[in-house]
């Protein structure tokens, strides 16, 4: 679909992948895994959630800045303009208006601020274990103690948020295979025979690409 997009402005017809490698021309940065030249379109499956609005949103940043920074017409996109802040930041709000909207449909503006103290407590750690996620969430536990009345449903106990992190694709659980690890996100667990994926307890988890920037995760003290 996003090589069509970008195939269908050409004034010639293109062989598949061509355009995209034209405006893309970069491999995207191997996760323990032997495959060479994996196509740079690969970093924008890892950054979104699998669905068409999330590529559109990344090539829609991309040009944004690309306009803003006043670049040649006739200039590409390379790993850098991915990775950088000016990137990074504005696609992370992206991701997280989207959860700040499915949680409001179901609960209030506090119960959101609510969920986004939690990461604080994670002290920095972008992957953890379910111990370390323990250890956050009753000290997450203790704040909401001294400062709610009444604690928002998804938090009523450990494995209770957890599940709701995993339903929101915050978080995957990670399992370590003989060849590369397994990331278990719930949107690509859930389907027919699923509908509704539960999150593994006692493994490690990994908080989503895509989201990184927009979490206040807290700081790491040694």
């Amino acid at each position: 679909m996003a090589d069509l997009l970008l195939s269908s402005q050409q004034e010639t017809a293109l062989p598949q992948g061509v355009a995209w490698d034209y405006y893309f021309p970069w491999n995207a940065p191997r996760v323990r895994s032997e495959q060479r030249d994996i196509s740079s379109f690969i970093s924008f499956l890892r950054y979104s959630l699998h669905r068409p609005r999330d590529i559109l949103t990344i090539l829609s940043i991309l040009k944004e800045n690309f306009i803003e920074q006043n670049r040649s017409p006739s200039a590409v996109f390379f790993e850098e303009d991915f990775l950088s802040p000016a990137f990074t930041r504005k696609y992370s709000d992206y991701l997280l208006g989207e959860i700040k909207d499915q949680i409001h449909f179901y609960h209030s503006a506090e119960d959101y601020e609510l969920f986004l103290k939690f990461f604080e407590y994670l002290m920095g750690h972008t992957r953890f274990t379910y111990e370390e996620f323990l250890d956050a969430y009753e000290a997450y536990d203790q704040f909401l103690g001294r400062n709610v009345t009444l604690k928002p449903d998804f938090c009523e106990s450990p494995d209770t948020f957890l599940q709701f992190l995993y339903d929101l694709n915050v978080v995957c659980f990670v399992l370590d295979t003989d060849s590369e690890p397994f990331y278990g996100f719930c949107y690509r667990q859930r389907g027919p025979s699923n509908i509704a994926p539960k999150v593994r307890t006692h493994a490690q988890y990994d908080i989503h690409f895509g989201l990184r920037k927009a979490l206040w995760l807290g700081k790491h003290f040694d």
